[in-house]
């Protein structure tokens, strides 16, 4: 029998569209690592079957097993019961929610489950302005289903005064940044192996080269850095480019290549395991997306690595970026802004000085045990108010 200088453990499960490359992914797979603590059980489901980042889960820290419920597309009924089984069977006593999609099933679960309001429910949202007018619509009419939630945890300020002022509300709301392990991502290539990687992919050891490492979806908008390009390369300034990662648009991002005449300027790595050392061989990173994006998990990283970064000012950039210290900001779709700050970076002694700073930012403020800490904080509280009720 427990006792309060003993008290039982807590049963969290974690619920995500699947383990796919992505920052909101990415984020689940830290926690889970990172999450020690004695009173504290774990558990992940996947909706869908995508298991990219599984190699990089420590599957001894998820206790109470990992289990996929067999979701092809929309709402599935059966895997609503699959997951309300689970939580009766499991006794969990927290559910955490990662985007809308999970919450829809972890909401309906809920509902389904013997465990009723003894399960509390959290809900983690990753996106500041929506993609496509599809889930802006979802949005709105998710804003009964989140009021529902038992804690709302955003991933930046920014993010939350946005949606605050959508009117969005739930019981509980927090804050808590994303953070990454400072360790594993510290440039410890040398500059003969970083020439190497560089020479692999056409590039110059003295060759001014931007990367953007991402899943290629639309909202990512490499068309706008290939843009800024070609407009640096009329000017007479020539700056190439290492795209890393793949996906959907990367036939629609080779032809735009052909047609702005940036084939010998332009790289595409494809899909890469690790990212580290081909960041670490950029002199800058970009991130210019025009939606979605909130608290890049990739910006971190190359952060990390001290990379200075040139980013779209939307969701929490300039919670990461501040602007002349530790990295530049641009308007989202400005094309001839983000032309303005690639040529700034021309310059070498201005990049190594902010690629200083993000490292140094990302260590002081954003290192994975501090939004570890802040979650087991935010769990346990939600336990403790469970059983005292």
């Amino acid at each position: 029998m427990s006792s309060p200088a003993n008290p039982p453990s807590a049963h969290v499960a974690f619920l995500v569209n699947s383990l796919c490359v992505g920052g909101a992914e990415k984020q689940v797979v830290s926690l889970l690592n990172g999450l020690r603590h004695p009173r504290l059980e774990t558990s992940l489901l996947s909706l869908k079957h995508d298991d990219a980042l599984l190699p990089q889960l420590d599957a001894a820290q998820v206790t109470r097993g990992i289990e996929h419920l067999g979701v092809s597309r929309g709402l599935e009924w059966g895997a609503v019961r699959r997951l309300a089984r689970h939580l009766d069977a499991q006794a969990v006593d927290v559910l955490l929610c990662t985007n809308m999609y999970a919450l829809a099933y972890g909401a309906l679960a809920r509902w389904a489950s013997r465990r009723g309001r003894r399960l509390r429910l959290v809900e983690v949202y990753h996106t500041t302005l929506p993609g496509s007018p599809k889930d802006a619509l979802q949005m709105r009419l998710a804003g009964p289903l989140v009021a529902q939630v038992d804690l709302l945890v955003y991933v930046c300020e920014g993010q939350a005064a946005h949606w605050r002022a959508q009117g969005l509300r739930s019981r509980r709301e927090a804050v808590i940044h994303n953070g990454i392990d400072v360790d594993r991502y510290t440039d410890r290539w040398t500059p003969a192996q970083k020439a190497v990687l560089r020479q692999r992919h056409g590039i110059g050891p003295q060759d001014y080269l931007v990367g953007l490492c991402a899943v290629m979806r639309p909202e990512k908008a490499h068309g706008d850095l290939l843009h800024a390009l070609a407009r640096l390369a009329r000017e007479g300034l020539r700056v190439h480019a290492l795209l890393i990662g793949d996906g959907s648009e990367r036939t629609a991002i080779e032809r735009k290549i052909q047609a702005l005449g940036l084939r010998d300027q332009v790289r595409i790595t494809g899909y890469v395991d690790d990212v580290r050392p081909l960041v670490a061989a950029c002199d800058a990173m970009v991130i210019a997306s025009r939606t979605v994006e909130t608290f890049s998990i990739a910006a971190l990283e190359a952060m990390a690595l001290a990379r200075p970064m040139v980013m779209s000012d939307i969701g929490g950039a300039r919670e990461q970026v501040r602007h002349g210290d530790n990295g530049l900001l641009f308007p989202p779709g400005n094309i001839a802004a983000l032309a303005d700050q690639l040529r700034r970076l021309a310059e070498p002694r201005l990049r190594r000085r902010l690629g200083e700073r993000s490292r140094e930012r990302v260590v002081e403020e954003f290192e994975v045990g501090r939004m570890v800490r802040r979650y087991e904080e935010a769990l346990l509280g939600l336990v403790a108010q469970n059983r005292a009720g």
